[in-house]
């Protein structure tokens, strides 16, 4: 039965039988289960990484290694932003050093995608290496360093994480709490999905620090992922009625977001000279298809179009808001009044709309004062 579970989440025997292994006797468990947990998720993200790279000579998909390239970053970042928050909470001593080689390791990643989308496969081989080593190495040395001062201090983990969950910034899915049963031979964790659509949006924006520091740019951005969040929660505890609506609604939104935002981006990089504008102007395109495509998708209904439109618009996050979007900022950086200004004629000439919402949004995330 727990076989049958696991590989219908997509978890196949032979991964399970690696992370066991792992598990036993190669120095990955530290006793602490939500660390744990993250852990060994992160090493069967690894794991299918590195089978989809070829390890048996086959011809690597470039697209699906991107994918799940993109996905080892954002869990990556989740993982780290949790172990920094606890590190911090307990004034881990090395934390700051801690921290800084979690941003090497993200920062190092997100410079391979360019290897990975040319196909390069002593590059993606080299990748493969990289990634179990650091991570495995990472955990024996430099997590058990704080793992050894947290019991030596005797901090009180549990109810640090009962109070996380309580806030909800603490989520498991389903696959990640089945995985870690199975692989820890308990039954102690089990899926926690937090249902506050705010405090998830502002979890994501932190996590993955996507703030462009354009204000009209990062409301826009909040918005999409209020968007992802919903849609998220709905295709996760919602009946398909209920989630059908959910997806109609956000595919709707994200049509919208195509035309709204894009239009946005675009006239500031023209009005401005940025140089990279025609290949961003590429992606938007390639983002206006995605839409299409799933919204062709959930018309069919598929019942997977709603994770499927989910996956796609966190993929988005990581590898153009969290990428491209801040080299927008990098190039304007010393123009930002003048873009301010520029903004503001847009609005007053009614060719930029801001929703009230929106701008709620936008000052519950960034602390700024509603004022009038």
């Amino acid at each position: 039965m727990e076989n049958e579970l696991l590989q219908s989440l997509g978890i196949s025997e032979a991964t399970e039988q690696k992370l066991r292994a792992l598990w036993t006797t190669g120095g990955i468990r530290l006793d602490l289960p939500v660390i744990d947990l993250q852990h060994i998720w992160l090493v069967a993200l690894i794991q299918e990484f590195a089978q989809a790279a070829g390890e048996s000579g086959d011809a690597v998909d470039p697209d699906r290694l991107k994918h799940l390239l993109l996905e080892i970053i954002d869990f990556a970042t989740e993982h780290f932003t949790l172990e920094e928050q606890l590190t911090n909470a307990f004034n881990y001593p090395e934390h700051t050093t801690h921290k800084q080689q979690h941003k090497h390791f993200i920062e190092f990643l997100r410079d391979r995608l360019s290897d990975i989308k040319q196909g390069n496969r002593d590059s993606i081989a080299s990748l493969v290496n990289f990634l179990m080593d650091w991570l495995t190495m990472h955990i024996q040395k430099e997590d058990k360093q704080y793992r050894d001062y947290l019991v030596r201090t005797n901090s009180n983990l549990t109810k640090y994480f009962q109070t996380m969950i309580s806030r909800h910034e603490l989520t498991v899915d389903r696959a990640q709490a089945a995985l870690y049963n199975a692989i820890s031979g308990k039954s102690e964790v089990g899926e926690i999905i937090s249902e506050n659509i705010l405090s998830n949006v502002i979890r994501i924006w932190n996590t993955h620090n996507l703030a462009v520091h354009i204000p009209i740019i990062d409301l826009q951005h909040l918005w999409l992922i209020s968007m992802i969040v919903e849609l998220d929660i709905a295709s996760k505890t919602l009946g398909s009625t209920k989630r059908q609506k959910i997806f109609n609604k956000v595919v709707t939104g994200a049509i919208l977001y195509t035309q709204e935002h894009f239009n946005t981006e675009e006239r500031i990089m023209k009005k401005f000279g940025y140089k990279y504008l025609t290949g961003h102007i590429k992606q938007h395109q390639s983002f206006i298809e995605m839409v299409n495509n799933r919204k062709g998708e959930g018309s069919g209904d598929d019942p997977r179009a709603a994770s499927h439109l989910v996956e796609d618009l966190k993929e988005w996050l990581v590898s153009h808001i969290g990428i491209e979007d801040r080299n927008i900022y990098v190039a304007l950086k010393d123009n930002l009044t003048e873009v301010q200004a520029f903004v503001r004629d847009l609005i007053n000439e009614g060719r930029l709309t801001v929703r009230k919402k929106q701008l709620d949004l936008y000052n519950e995330v960034c602390g700024i004062k509603k004022t009038g």
